[in-house]
Parts: C-alpha cells; sequence; structure tokens
C-alpha cells in the first residue's frame, strides 16, 4: 500500500462542505470558525464529513433551534450543540467532486482534518503508488490548489501479527498500559500461556511497529515541530 499526505483546497466553483450548513453557520466576520475534524467518500461521489462549529461570541443560540436538521440542494445536516461556544455538524455534501474523484481513483481518505481556512491535510491510501499518483494527477489537472508533505509506502512487515496482536490487545485490556499499572508481565504470561522473555520480546517488537508507523506517517509535522 501507498500513502500520501496532501495539503489540498476547494476550487472556487466547487461546493465545500461548508456551503451546504446555512449561511449564518459560515459568518467569519461574525466570529464563526468552521473545522473539518473528519470525513470520508460515500456511494456516489457523495461527501460526509465531520465539523466543529466555533461560535465564540454566542449568536447561533437563537437560532440552533429550528435549525437543527435540514436537508437542501447540496446534501443534508445535523447540528448538536456540545458547549456554550461550539457545535457539531454532520454534513453530507451530494456535490463534492473531491469525493467523486477519490472514489473513482480505487484509493480511500484515511484522515482529513483543517489546515487552515484554505487547505485540509489529506492522508490517502491507495493498493500503490500508481493509484495515488493517478488521482493526484488529476486532482491538479481539475485546478485544486495542493501541496505534497509526505508520502511512503507501507508492506506486510509493518503490519502486526497475529501472536503480536494477541499479546498487545491482551495487554491493553487488562491495563498494562495504564497509570498505575493495572497488572503485570506475570498475570499476562498466565492468560497468553508464555514465558515473560518471549511475552517482552512480542510486545516490543508491536509497539516498535506502531510507533514506526506513527512516526512516518507524521514525519512532515514532526519535522516543522523541530523547526
Amino acid at each position: 500500500m501507498y500513502y500520501v499526505k496532501l495539503l489540498i483546497g476547494n476550487k472556487d466553483d466547487g461546493i465545500s462542505c461548508f456551503k451546504v450548513l446555512p449561511e449564518e453557520f459560515n459568518d467569519a466576520d461574525s466570529g464563526i470558525e468552521n473545522e473539518v475534524l473528519q470525513c470520508a467518500c460515500l456511494s456516489e461521489g457523495s461527501g460526509y464529513s465531520m465539523i466543529r462549529i466555533i461560535d465564540k461570541n454566542g449568536i447561533l443560540s437563537d437560532k440552533i433551534a429550528d435549525r437543527v436538521h435540514e436537508t437542501n440542494e447540496n446534501g443534508e445536516y445535523m447540528i448538536s450543540r456540545i458547549s456554550s461556544h461550539q457545535l457539531m455538524a454532520m454534513v453530507t455534501n451530494n456535490k463534492c467532486i473531491l469525493a467523486k474523484m477519490v472514489s473513482e481513483s480505487g484509493c480511500f481518505i484515511t484522515s482529513a482534518t483543517s489546515e487552515s481556512e484554505e487547505m485540509a491535510c489529506w492522508t490517502i491510501v491507495g493498493p500503490d503508488s500508481m493509484h495515488v499518483n493517478a488521482l493526484i494527477s488529476r486532482l491538479e489537472k481539475e485546478g485544486f490548489p495542493m501541496e505534497r508533505k509526505s508520502s511512503f509506502h507501507i508492506d506486510h512487515t509493518t503490519f502486526l501479527s497475529e501472536k503480536q496482536e494477541r499479546a498487545l490487545r491482551t495487554a491493553f485490556e487488562n491495563g498494562y498500559y495504564e497509570i498505575p499499572k493495572k497488572t503485570n508481565m506475570d498475570d499476562l504470561c498466565k492468560q497468553l500461556d508464555c514465558s515473560k522473555s518471549t511475552l517482552n520480546v512480542t510486545l516490543r517488537a508491536a509497539e516498535r511497529k506502531i510507533i514506526n508507523h506513527f512516526m512516518l506517517e507524521n514525519r512532515d509535522c514532526i519535522i516543522r515541530k523541530k523547526k
């Protein structure tokens, strides 16, 4: 598989998920900020997004009651309040060109978050670099502003073996990784029917794979922080 991180913006003539929401929920002059927390592609090119709406001045308090759920020409949204100045919107965008192209490419979006008001950070995974690069070329051809941040291959050696996954899951579910620990190696060895040295090696190998994958996928963010 092949992963790539992209900063990507929406075209001027595109229908972003923000535009599915009522105009008053996009009023930056009134202190309204929208942030994409996650998005996914649905069938037939529709996009589905989780959007946090930050209402700094509380101007939406009297508007949320009758705008909780609505369908319009661009899609559908459901809004719920999560705090005095924050709301959460689940948005279905029926005219998402980006979602349509990703669906047709054979690739998947594993994460999509707001990087700025204009750009979102996508992590895209495809079966190989050819599929991912073909999608990027199509996006560029269609005029989407973008910046490639990082990319890397992932193969079978990156995934946990059945033995590693069982050991890690048992340790996690029994509180081995909590502070303070709720179990110890001796108790885990009894459950897994193995020696302490074997379990120690198995857990360390599994932990290394997970950390290595995290570092690879997020290395551009780590580099920026170091600078």
